[in-house]
């Protein structure tokens, strides 16, 4: 057979390859019907505006900014998130990969030794031989009924699923990173608050023993001004230590050994307070990447019960090979030593004992789950955005509250210190005034940093993809 045959066949071969499947079993996909309100409750009035994808900036803080940055860079469970998908996309190309022709080369030599007399030959002598020999096959599954057609569309959707995991896993690093600086904010905020409680209960101590050196006023005054510095002095280790508690919150999260690098000090001035996002419902499922993903896993598992619908077929592979076998390599080239096959491979599953119709019962099954996390994540992602703007108004309206209080409680420890100072007022009058005052020093700064959480936790909600590393 002259070479320009040969290659003719494999040529041939080759161009079958472009042969689409005669029909697609199995479902095909359609994203479920889901009905979403109007709007939210608690949302702002104001028409929405675009989701922000860096939605930490909205804060101001550079410090917050570059610690994110950093944390996508370094962080493990990023790392993870990338390792996935990255996994996601070799095994997409890997199914896509079966929907070529496959072409194989080999070469072989080898050494025998034939043994005449063992076949009955007992004229001739054994002798020993080399063997040489290539070929080169191609083979292509003419995927009659789709089912490689479904594996490559699970394959995509799949890979899909895992980049929305991965955009979930930089919005919850960076939502966690923002969190626990706010919350080292409030830290910060509540040890100055009681510092300076601390220094004004070491004024009023030093007013009691004046008095007591003065006679105006009993010891008894002198212990309980110093009870009270005590008291208070003593919350500020259990402070520091929670400061410190959370400085290696801060450095584990952004990839550092703790221990080894100083966490940045936040202070809650350092937060601009943004406005409330307005977002629509609907937009929740084109945005949020935990939707997105769950649904991209739905959309993988129907695919499959097309690929075990598909497996109960016949399948119908065509293949071709050239061989060169001959005993002299200067010879394994020349057209006596050639020889070729080409022809259909049918196979055609007879029994399996119900394996087959079990595993299209277990994909459709599987299928089902799937539908049902979808529907259940969506619901989860609902329930999150409502309860945010809720915290979100009611922190609001807290913080508001405290400012008013404090302002009175303030104005109250001024008046009673001065009644004191002039003998006007008793020292217990002051304590108690002082400790008003103090209280809601404190409760202040949890209610700014409060609303500080409130907004991350709904910011973060209703945000789209973060940016990440390519």
């Amino acid at each position: 057979m002259q070479w320009s045959r040969r290659l003719g066949v494999v040529s041939w071969l080759a161009l079958t390859a472009p042969l689409e499947a005669c029909v697609t079993v199995g479902p095909d996909y359609v994203a479920p019907a889901l009905e979403t309100p109007d709007a939210f409750a608690g949302a702002p009035a104001r028409p929405a505006e675009a989701l922000q994808s860096s939605w930490w900036r909205t804060f101001g803080s550079e410090t917050l900014d570059s610690l994110i940055s950093e944390a996508f860079s370094a962080n493990p469970t990023v790392d993870e998130a990338d390792a996935a998908l990255e996994r996601a996309r070799a095994s997409r190309d890997v199914t896509y990969g079966g929907a070529f022709p496959q072409i194989n080369l080999s070469a072989r030599s080898e050494d025998a030794r034939i043994n005449a007399t063992a076949f009955g030959f007992d004229a001739f002598p054994t002798r020993e031989i080399s063997r040489y020999s290539t070929s080169v096959g191609v083979s292509y599954d003419l995927d009659l009924f789709g089912g490689q057609r479904r594996a490559r569309e699970a394959a995509s959707a799949q890979f899909d699923a895992e980049g929305y995991r991965r955009s979930a896993a930089y919005l919850t690093l960076a939502a966690d990173i923002a969190t626990v600086a706010i919350e080292l904010a409030i830290v910060n905020e509540e040890i100055s608050a009681l510092e300076q409680i601390v220094a004004d209960d070491e004024e009023v101590l030093r007013l009691a023993q004046r008095a007591v050196s003065a006679g105006a006023v009993g010891d008894i005054d002198r212990i309980r001004a110093e009870t009270q510095l005590r008291q208070d002095a003593a919350e500020l280790p259990r402070l520091r230590g929670r400061r410190a508690g959370i400085e290696t919150q801060i450095t584990v999260l952004v990839g550092r050994m703790p221990g080894r690098v100083i966490a940045p000090r936040f202070a809650l001035t350092d937060f601009s307070v943004p406005d409330a996002p307005a977002s629509i419902p609907s937009e929740l499922l084109r945005t949020r990447p935990d939707i997105l993903a769950a649904e991209a896993a739905l959309h993988a598992a129907t695919a499959q019960i097309g690929v075990r619908v598909a497996d109960q077929f016949p399948q119908i592979r065509l293949s071709g090979n050239l061989t060169q076998t001959a005993l002299d390599p200067s010879n394994l080239f020349s057209s006596a030593s050639s020889g070729w096959s080409f022809g259909p491979e049918l196979t055609l599953p007879i029994f399996r004992g119900g394996a087959l119709r079990a595993r299209v019962r277990e994909a459709e099954a599987e299928a089902r789950a799937a539908e049902a996390r979808y529907r259940a994540t969506v619901l989860r992602a609902f329930g999150q955005v409502t309860n945010a703007y809720a915290d979100a108004g009611a922190a609001q309206g807290e913080y508001e509250a405290q400012e008013q209080a404090l302002a009175l409680a303030e104005q109250s420890a001024r008046l009673a210190r001065r009644a004191y100072e002039v003998g006007a007022g008793t020292l217990p009058d002051v304590l108690d005034a002082q400790r008003r005052a103090a209280l809601s020093r404190r409760a202040l700064a949890r209610a700014a940093g409060g609303r500080l959480l409130a907004l991350t936790r709904l910011q973060s909600a209703v945000a789209a993809p973060s940016a990440q590393r390519s």
